[in-house]
């Protein structure tokens, strides 16, 4: 091979290569969260004040089902948590689901604290606690 081939070679080589670095990087649907500040989630560390919300549970998260699908195709989370009291609304039942939608910096899991929303019953699923999502500090935020 050539002085010019393998010149030209090398500089196709690293052109593709560059190509397809920011191919993943614009079209990767699995995006994280670059920022710790950015996380949000559902889990108050303690009882939250001046949320409006007709719902505050105090919950341990018990498992994670898998995610499913909302009719405008937004992912969903939905969770088993066992309710251990009910600060603010009513609630006849000691298990619900805790449902929220999932972006690419909402944390999740298993855990105990409080929940606030909006209950809901699905055909499928039963009661479900529509859970509304706050920033990482915020939920951690201390009084």
């Amino acid at each position: 091979m050539s002085h010019i081939g393998r010149v030209f070679g090398w500089k196709t080589t690293k052109f593709c290569t560059l190509c397809l670095i920011v191919g993943c990087l614009v079209f990767d649907r699995a995006e994280a969260c670059l920022l710790s500040s950015s996380q949000s989630g559902v889990l108050f560390d303690h009882i939250p004040e001046g949320i409006d919300a007709p719902v505050i549970v105090e919950v341990t998260i018990v498992s994670r089902e898998a995610d499913i699908s909302s009719p405008n195709h937004t992912p969903l989370a939905v969770m088993k948590a066992r309710v251990e009291r009910v600060v603010r609304g009513t609630l006849d039942s000691d298990a619900l689901k805790v449902v929220t939608y999932i972006g690419s910096c909402t944390r999740l899991g298993v855990g105990h604290g409080f929940v606030t929303g909006r209950l809901e019953h699905d055909a499928q699923r039963g009661l479900e606690l529509i859970a509304i999502q706050r920033s990482y500090e915020i939920l951690t935020q201390r009084r």
